[in-house]
């Protein structure tokens, strides 16, 4: 099992995010832990991070397979989130 930190912007920026799918980010994160590798990867500038959907937001997040590290810097909705 990984370890998961999220970065106070991502904190910010996930309890902006509507009730109805906070519930399913939390299941996700979870999920998270056990299989990091269930994100897409990306590419470009983004190239090393992951992403995943849930409906029009995105959780961008980084893997240390290291130390068993998942890190979390943003969070949000897919138009901004890339940015």
């Amino acid at each position: 099992m990984y370890k998961l930190i999220i970065a106070p912007q991502a904190q910010r920026e996930l309890k902006k995010i509507p009730k109805r799918y906070q519930q399913a980010i939390r299941l996700i994160l979870r999920e998270l832990q056990d299989d990091p590798s269930i994100g897409k990867p990306l590419r470009r500038e983004l190239k090393g991070k992951f992403s995943i959907k849930i409906g029009v937001y995105r959780i961008i997040y980084k893997i240390n397979e290291k130390d068993k590290i998942i890190y979390v810097p943003t969070a949000g909705h897919r138009g901004t989130v890339y940015k």
